[in-house]
């Protein structure tokens, strides 16, 4: 995202996207570690489950709607895991019984999906949609999961193979969900009206209307967020925000928050 001229000077931000804007949103020294020293993390096996997960739900609806059965998505979710393995995780399990009990695992919070929609009954209108929108002086990109038209207007569909947060902590997860919302709205003309996150380790479906205010508003938020991010950058500043998702981050031992609290 930045880089270094000959003189040492920091080139400013040339993209953004709505997760990279959600981390320097929650802690800039994050967003840092991430987007600029660009710190490789050693794979997860959530990671893994949720590419995973992503591809074969995108792929069950390139199914006729008859054949998208719990049996089918499973097939599926075997055979993008097979195409992934290798390439991008291959040194994920020890031994062949930790990956066949996560494939079971996995297999069992797919089922869940079934519970929440029936996924012969709709026809979406995008999948996996990689999105490069200009907004005001921005350009936001980002990867959209599903958009597909309701009974009142569009309803953009996040899947999630995680757990829901608890519902007080729900709103701030439609952070980047919002700004999906801004980039439909501006390549279409058509304001969606309902965000979803679809947590499948559950089953938990948060759903909230969207209105052109609240785009508006986020509008105004993103160009509030890209002006500190281009100045954090410039004076090389990024304060960490100790939080309660502290303890989770894959970042923590290099975090000068918590430098010598080990």
């Amino acid at each position: 995202m930045t880089a270094m001229t000959d003189s040492a000077e920091p080139i400013l931000l040339q993209t953004l996207s709505p997760s990279r804007a959600a981390d320097f949103k929650v802690c800039p020294q994050l967003f840092k570690f991430r987007a600029i020293d660009r710190i490789e993390t050693p794979p997860t096996v959530h990671q893994a489950r949720g590419t995973t997960a992503h591809l074969a739900l995108q792929r069950l609806f390139d199914e006729p709607a008859r054949q998208r059965t719990p049996e089918r998505l499973y097939d599926l979710f075997r055979s993008a895991w097979i195409e992934l393995r290798d390439d991008e995780y291959p040194e994920l399990f020890a031994t062949i019984e930790e990956e066949r009990a996560w494939g079971v695992e996995s297999l069992a919070i797919l089922a869940n999906y079934f519970g929440v929609e029936d996924p012969t009954a709709l026809e979406p209108l995008d999948r996996e949609l990689d999105m490069l929108e200009t907004v005001g002086d921005m350009t936001i990109r980002g990867i959209l999961d599903r958009m597909e038209e309701g009974p009142d207007g569009l309803i953009i569909t996040d899947y999630k193979t995680g757990s829901a947060p608890p519902e007080r902590y729900a709103i701030p997860a439609f952070f980047a969900l919002k700004i999906y919302g801004v980039l439909i709205r501006r390549r279409t003309g058509t304001t969606p009206r309902r965000l979803r996150l679809m947590y499948l380790n559950g089953p938990t479906v948060y759903e909230i209307p969207v209105t052109d205010a609240q785009l508006d508003a986020m509008e105004r938020q993103l160009e509030a967020l890209w002006t500190a991010i281009n100045r954090a950058i410039e004076t090389e500043r990024f304060p960490p925000r100790p939080g309660r998702l502290c303890d989770w981050c894959a970042y923590r031992d290099m975090c000068p928050a918590f430098a010598g609290s080990e």
